[in-house]
């Protein structure tokens, strides 16, 4: 049995699901939001949102007036996304804890499957893709995001720059990312072409996060994914704030106003059944 990885687990995701709510919904609703049009989902499609974390498609789905099964297999993001969808009073969604490598539902059940951003930590990434397409009636679409250049990625890139910088002795993990194993449009096409996904297309998309409040930002960011919980865990509160006014530092360097400005690129990849 292979050894997960701290973002592999169901426990470390329950425990900071209003962390990552509050530190990445800015960034995947966008990528959501771009998913939802490229789908072009009708009111009353049916659509399966596969490592749907607190809901940024779901939601966006249900409101437009799609049929949604909302899943995720840390049952902490599952009770968090049931609390927004009682708030908002939306009949048309549900939210279920899952495993996307093994989705308790029907063969050919669903009109479009999606993941935002979620897939990309599964262990295996091509019985999670294989799923995407099992569900789906003839014809159906799939939607899957994952980031593009995970050298570029400043969202994590300069998290190691401010570290180098506040705290030259500390080594930070050797290993690559669970989620840099898919990235780009040339790995995201192929996966969905071996799956079995006709019509293939990968396209790049822009997003952006002001951060209006950096100690805020920050006091989300380090605990909104098991990695960063573990790293930050590590370095303890005070060099952690010394890395955080290093991180916004380096942001506000690059940005083209007085707010930091995170700008990230994801990769889009769309198919049929």
């Amino acid at each position: 049995m292979s050894i997960l990885s701290t973002d592999q687990v169901s426990e470390n995701w329950s425990v900071i699901a209003s962390a990552y709510e509050e530190a990445f919904e800015g960034l995947s609703s966008q990528f959501a939001a771009e998913v939802l049009k490229l789908l072009n989902l009708k009111p009353g499609e049916r659509v399966i949102d596969v490592a749907a974390g607190t809901g940024a498609f779901s939601l966006l789905a249900a409101r437009a007036g799609a049929q949604v099964l909302a899943t995720d297999f840390a049952p902490g993001m599952v009770a968090r996304l049931r609390e927004r969808i009682a708030a908002e009073r939306l009949s048309c969604i549900s939210a279920e804890e899952m495993d996307g490598q093994a989705l308790a539902v029907a063969d050919g059940s669903f009109d479009a499957s999606v993941s935002i951003l979620g897939l990309i930590f599964f262990p295996d990434i091509a019985k999670g893709i294989s799923e995407l397409r099992r569900v789906l009636r003839p014809a159906g679409r799939v939607g899957i995001v994952c980031w593009n250049k995970p050298e570029e990625l400043d969202l994590m890139t300069l998290i190691v720059r401010s570290i180098k910088k506040i705290v030259p002795e500390f080594q930070p993990p050797a290993a690559p990312p669970t989620w840099a194993r898919l990235h780009g449009a040339d790995l995201l096409s192929n996966q969905l072409r071996k799956a079995g996904f006709q019509q293939v297309e990968v396209i790049t998309v822009n997003g952006t996060l002001r951060i209006e409040s950096p100690q805020t930002f920050w006091s989300s960011f380090t605990s909104s994914a098991p990695p960063l919980a573990y790293l930050f865990n590590q370095l303890g509160p005070e060099r952690t704030a010394a890395v955080g006014r290093e991180y916004m530092a380096l942001l506000q360097a690059q940005s083209s106003d007085a707010v930091p400005t995170l700008r990230v690129e994801a990769c889009i990849g769309i198919g049929t059944a």
